[in-house]
């Protein structure tokens, strides 16, 4: 026990992982489509006019909000289904920042493809907001749970966060 007999204090690498940034939440979520009246879906659950969707047999352009902790040099998205609890195999990041971002808070445009497949995160974070386009719907597919990670300079992961809400899942028309 040579080492008992040293002044050695441990501090454990944030996350466990050495990431020395901690996603806190997901802050909100906007989608470029919207829904233009209340429609119910399979559970007769009624979804207002002006919700959110992600429109499954399109791409949909979606605006995550994210906050966090320490320096962020990229972003990643991804889904996990209400009813299956399935998280999409692929997890998107976007373009590396040129220094760390240390504001602890920003949002993510993401375009997201059919079957909730994400296709890409825009390069950085940015204050640009999405325009909504009203659509009709013949069928509520489902939900789906928007979750983010984050990476630090070093390439260390951190945390994963999803959303507290959900998302409909649609058929847009």
């Amino acid at each position: 026990m040579l080492l008992s007999a040293c002044n050695i204090t441990v501090t454990p690498a944030p996350n466990g992982g050495g990431s020395s940034v901690t996603l806190n939440a997901v802050t909100s979520y906007n989608s470029e489509y919207t829904l233009r009246t209340s429609v119910k879906d399979q559970n007769n659950k009624t979804l207002a006019a002006g919700t959110n969707v992600i429109c499954d047999d399109r791409n949909t352009q979606l605006q995550v909000g994210v906050s966090w902790t320490g320096g962020l040099q990229r972003i990643g998205i991804s889904f996990k289904g209400v009813q299956t609890g399935q998280t999409t195999k692929q997890r998107i990041f976007g373009d590396r920042y040129s220094s760390p971002d240390y504001s602890g808070n920003g949002l993510a445009t993401i375009t997201i493809g059919s079957e909730v497949a994400p296709l890409k995160v825009s390069s950085g974070l940015s204050a640009q907001s999405i325009i909504p386009t009203p659509i009709n719907t013949t069928y509520v597919r489902g939900y789906t749970y928007v979750q983010a990670i984050g990476e630090d300079q070093n390439g260390n992961v951190s945390n994963v966060v999803e959303s507290v809400t959900a998302i409909p899942v649609v058929n847009c028309s």
